[in-house]
Formats: C-alpha cells, structure tokens, sequence
C-alpha cells in the first residue's frame, strides 16, 4: 500500500534529525521571547479563505462543505487573537504540519512542516528585524553560514503598479511570485500575458540594479512610506539584499516582506512578512507580521550529519537469570539522565551485540552472573571494542563524558 499522493512516511533515522531541527529552532524562537501556541488543524472555510487569494484559496483541502485543513498558521492565529487579550506585542511560535492540494515536486509536498513565528500589536519594523535576526539565527545554527536575506515592500510593489496603470496588483503579485519556479522570460511573458505592454518595463524597473541605497532611490517616488520602512530595518538589521521582484503569493500582506534563500534550492527556506490589516477581517484592527522556517527544504540542504537510528545510550546486555539486575542497572541509568534499554526478545549475547551495533548504541553494559553478584557491570565501547568492569556510577560518568 502506498502514502497518498505528496504525502510520506519519516523513518526514525530522518525523524531523530528531524527533531534535533525542531529542538534548535524552538531553542532560538524562546531566547527571542516567543512562547508557544498551538491551534487547530482544520478551520472553517471562510477562516481559511479570507484573505489568502485565489490561487492559495484552491489549495486547500476541503474536510466538508464548511472545514478545511490549515494551509499555514497565519489565519488561525489571526482568528485567535482577534478574539484573545494579550499583552502586546504577543509573540508566538507554533511548530507542525500544514497541508495544501498542489502537485508535489522536489522540496514540495502536500503535507508539510512550518516553524512560524509571529509579531501581533507591533506596527513598528522593529519586529520585522527582529525576525530576520531570529530566523537567520537559527539558520546559522543549524549549519547554514550565511543564508541569503531578500527583503521587498508591497508598499513599494503597489505604488510601481498604480504608477505604471496595472489595476489588478494581485495578479500582478501572483505572477512575480513565480520567479524563483520559472524562467524570467516565462515570467515576462506571463505579465506581457496580463497586462499588455507593460510586462516588461515593469521587470525591467523591478529589476533595477545597484546597492540597497541606489534601489531604493531609483523607487522612492513611487512609495515614500515603503521606502522609509525598508531604510529604518537596514538600521537594525542590515543584513539583506533589496529584491524589488520579491512578491510572496499571499494576497494579505501589507508591508515589508522577506526570504531566505540558500544555494542548491531556487525557492525559499524560511519567508513572511507584514500584514497589518488581515485582523480587520476578524472584527479587530491591529498590525501584525510572521515569518515562517521551511522544514522540508531546510532538511533537503541540512549540512551533512552523523547517521542517528536511536536515542539510546547505553543497552543493557543480559541473559535469563540476569534479566532483572538488567532491569534495574537501566532504571538507574535514565535516574542518571542516561537512556538506556534492555533486550526484551530474549537473544544471546551475541545477537543483542549485533542488535546494539546495528542501532549504532555506543555502548553495551553486560550484565551477568559475576556482575550481578559484585553489584557492577562491564562496560563495552563499541567504538573502540575497550571493555571494564564498573560501578554504575562509574559507568554512568565514563557514558556521558
């Protein structure tokens, strides 16, 4: 039998390097001052669809007439908090699988993993820094140097639109959005498609090249205010390039939005942005903005690690009339902080050595008949084959030095 379409099983050699990622970058999300929340998986169709736009919109797995499974996270904090009193700013992580009906291809799934991270009650951009700090921290922590930061402005995207005469900027968005999954020719054509003899001239000033300052001077006329926005974050975190084609495909954002990119994977590991005005939908006006780690294609350009098939420390080899000392010597151990197991088929010694080999255990505590008479155990490193007979203490010590 197979998974359904775009969706897989996680063996537990992936899933152990899996949650060392999660662990990382809950780690960072808390040294910031995010704590945790967690909503539902599925939301009502019209709490989904309020502002994701058209194309997101018929993504969405439908569970009846009326509930869906959550594309990401953002809504659902948005309806939440609409409808919660939080000291402001409330910042919030949330961690897990999100789901969207589009067809599956290298680093995309229908069921995948988001680490978001959000800013409610803050119209200032220090939170957007702020987040572009957070999320290049825990990128660099998990092995990725220097990611690569794209920042943009839909305050400065809507005033090239409005300037040029485009009066569907949503389209025009969801076009641009497809620069990291096609040809820019493509791209051109598509706008050329839509907005006719405008395609190319607005790439052509999207794509105006340059210094951050130069960028931002060659479009200043069109939005004074995006500009201003995208200057007072170089302040605080100047650590990003200006990608003026930088559009994002969700119809809610309002303001500074931004990517982090990575060689090897033309599309995003880690994007959000400002969406200042989605909470109105939910009867309650107050700015926002998030950002959102990528855990699938952060796992597909994770920088090589050891292959892990278990937490398992120490296992505790034994044999019929020794399985009850076995028992206790690994009680003692996890007392110590220590995991540790016992053979629980009843194998000879040589099959539990082999066991512990396979499942790369870096140690075997055997436990037999003099040992259990002395009260100790003898020690094996599997690594280096070096065996002694020890207290548990003793062992406990030599185990996690």
């Amino acid at each position: 039998m197979q998974t359904p379409k775009g969706m897989r099983d996680i063996l537990p050699e992936d899933m152990i390097i899996r949650e060392e990622v999660f662990q990382t970058i809950k780690e960072t999300y808390r040294e910031f001052g995010y704590v945790p929340l967690e909503t539902p998986a599925m939301e009502l169709m019209k709490t989904l669809t309020a502002k994701s736009g058209a194309e997101i919109a018929g993504q969405i797995f439908k569970v009846e007439e009326d509930l869906g499974l959550r594309f990401e996270f953002t809504v659902s904090l948005v309806r939440l908090a609409a409808n919660t009193s939080f000291p402001k700013p409330f910042k919030r992580y949330q961690m897990g699988p999100v789901w969207r009906k589009e067809e599956p291809q290298k680093g995309r799934f229908r069921e995948f993993w988001q680490a978001d991270a959000d800013v409610v009650g803050c119209a200032s951009v220090r939170a957007d820094a702020e987040l572009l700090e957070m999320a290049n921290t825990a990128l660099n922590r998990l092995g990725f140097e220097k990611p690569k930061a794209l920042l943009s402005n839909r305050k400065i995207l809507n005033g090239v639109f409005k300037e040029m005469g485009i009066k569907k900027p949503e389209e025009a968005m969801r076009i641009l959005d497809k620069l990291d999954k096609l040809e820019k020719a493509e791209v051109e054509f598509m706008l050329e498609a839509a907005f006719k003899g405008k395609g190319k001239k607005l790439l052509e000033l999207l794509s105006t090249k340059g210094d951050n300052y130069e960028k931002l001077e060659a479009v200043e006329k069109y939005s004074p205010e995006g500009t201003k926005e995208v200057r007072e974050i170089m302040e605080y975190y100047p650590d990003f390039e200006l990608e003026l084609t930088l559009a994002r495909g969700l119809a809610y954002y309002t303001g500074p939005i931004y990517e982090f990119r990575e060689k090897g994977l033309g599309s995003s590991i880690a994007g959000g942005g400002r969406y200042d005005t989605l909470m109105k939908l939910f009867g309650k006006d107050e700015p926002a903005t998030g950002i959102s780690l990528g855990i699938e294609r952060i796992m597909m350009l994770l920088p090589k690690r050891g292959k892990k098939t278990t937490y398992t420390k120490v296992f505790i080899a034994s044999f019929p009339d020794t399985y009850k000392y076995a028992l206790q010597l690994a009680r003692d151990f996890r007392e110590k902080g220590i995991a540790a197991e016992t053979d629980l088929m009843g194998r000879n010694l040589r099959k539990q050595l082999d066991y512990a080999n396979a499942e790369s255990i870096p140690y075997v505590a055997v436990a037999g008949k003099k040992e259990m008479e002395k009260k100790k155990l003898t020690l094996k490193n599997m690594k280096t084959g070096e065996e002694e007979m020890l207290t548990l203490p003793e062992a406990a010590k030599r185990v996690k030095a």
